[in-house]
């Protein structure tokens, strides 16, 4: 059974009021009236409605009033504003505040239920498009950049200072590090937040496919088309073939493009922002990347740590982690949770080879090992040893302790900086050691002025 369309009618005249109330309930929709302004505020805190039809010149508070009082109190029901001749200037500056529209005086009856059906239908769409959102936002590791440890504060830094630009950003790191995440918050940041985000896996493109995936055919939306006024994003740039990056090359040059079977050529209003795994430079000194494409992607480079250089960011990303996994697999949002100290210990303890996404999948195979009962150590260590038998690093090099002795050793001597604002025999106190022996420590991890300057104020 269909649901019937809610509808609160506001105005202070009874006859008409009443009228419109009879005229919708005869078209099956659930109504209830309100004399003013005040009156509808009230109802609407006790009873949900799709569609609120509102007088604009009322005594007790007009139409005007009641679109800001409930946009202010957070209702987003679309609102149909009636306005007599005289006042279609304000019914204008109603519609400016944000009302679906507006009807004039003598009310058409089938213009009313015409307008109220469609309003009613940009409500199920808006309240279809937010359930989508929650849907998505629960099948994607989340997007939250975490950056308490000192090589992370500096991507949050690098940025924070390039966002405000147009700037090319080439965005560097081992694979599983988190190199969208960095782009999406470049995005997010930027004056084009409000235009499209589109990602483009360029490893996969052929110079045939070239034109139909990114400038468009007839009938089908080139992926610069979408970018437009927003920022577009060249994943895998690094595994791009060598006719698709001459074809690239002249495309950033000349800044136009037409889309197959259209005349006239357009010109693109994107953002570029390139990602990689690859070391660029010994690409072109290999002959396998064009040096003049490298220096027009490489204009403002930001290099993503491995997640064995940010292990004060594991605690937070875990726990992020291991909420998305619940709200994917029981299908509900969860809070994020926080892993006990053992449980955290025990990730802290393994190398991570595979950075950000191999944290995620193995907090997911705990997640479903465990069935709903928090994640403790005994879970995480069974899962990793799986993950050990499947691991393609060379046997043994996540068990290499001096290598993760040195990379905790180092992490440490720069959160005790961070947390003592650089007051060095302050942290030397939180290490237990000598304030004589920092010297050694901080050559032994070639730890620069600069590092711990940014530790201490970050």
């Amino acid at each position: 059974m269909t649901t019937k369309i809610g509808v609160l009618i506001v105005d202070d005249e009874p006859y008409v009021r009443d009228s419109m109330a009879e005229l919708l309930r005869a078209e099956n929709m659930r109504v209830v009236t309100a004399a003013g302004a005040a009156e509808a505020l009230d109802v609407l805190a006790k009873k949900r409605f799709d569609v609120i039809v509102t007088d604009l010149k009322m005594p007790s508070g007009d139409g005007l009033m009641l679109l800001e009082e409930s946009r202010a109190a957070g209702i987003t029901i679309p609102i149909l504003v009636i306005t007599g001749v005289g006042t279609v200037a304000v019914a204008v500056a109603a519609m400016k505040a944000g009302a679906f529209d507006f009807l004039q005086k003598p009310v058409d009856p089938d213009e009313l239920v015409l307008l109220v059906r469609r309003a009613a239908e940009r409500r199920d769409l808006e309240v279809e498009v937010a359930s989508l959102r929650r849907v998505v936002a629960r099948l994607v590791p989340p997007q939250r950049l975490v950056a308490h440890s000192p090589a992370m504060a500096r991507v949050r830094k690098h940025i924070e200072h390039v966002a405000g630009t147009d700037t090319t950003v080439l965005v560097r790191g081992e694979s599983g590090t988190g190199k969208e995440v960095v782009a999406a918050e470049i995005h997010r940041l930027s004056a084009r937040v409000r235009g499209p985000l589109v990602m483009v896996d360029v490893a996969a493109l052929t110079e045939e496919g070239f034109d139909p995936e990114l400038t468009g055919s007839r009938g089908r939306r080139g992926r610069l088309t979408e970018a437009q006024g927003g920022t577009l994003v060249l994943d895998n740039v690094g595994a791009m073939a060598p006719a698709v990056q001459t074809r690239f090359l002249r495309f950033l040059e000349t800044r136009g493009y037409k889309p197959s079977g259209e005349a006239r050529a357009r010109e693109s209003d994107v953002r570029w922002i390139a990602t990689t795994s690859e070391d660029l430079k010994q690409r072109v000194a290999q002959g396998a990347f064009r040096a003049d494409l490298l220096f027009r992607l490489d204009v403002f480079p930001i290099e993503v740590p491995p997640l064995r250089e940010r292990r004060e960011d594991l605690p937070e990303l875990a726990a992020l982690l291991v909420a998305a996994a619940r709200a994917r697999i029981s299908g509900s949002e969860h809070p994020e949770t926080p892993l006990d100290d053992e449980a955290v210990e025990t990730l802290l303890s393994y190398g991570w080879p595979g950075n950000v996404r191999e944290l995620d999948n193995v907090l997911e195979r705990a997640t479903i090992v465990a069935q709903g009962r928090p994640i403790d150590a005994e879970i995480l260590r069974s899962v990793l040893e799986i993950n050990f038998a499947v691991k393609t690093t060379p046997p043994g090099a996540e068990l290499n302790l001096r290598r993760n002795l040195d990379v905790l050793e180092r992490g440490l001597v720069l959160k005790s900086i961070n947390r003592t604002r650089g007051k060095k025999r302050e942290a030397c106190d939180l290490l237990g050691i000598d304030a004589r022996n920092l010297g050694y420590y901080l050559r032994k991890h070639k730890i620069r002025e600069d590092e711990m300057k940014q530790a201490a104020e970050s």
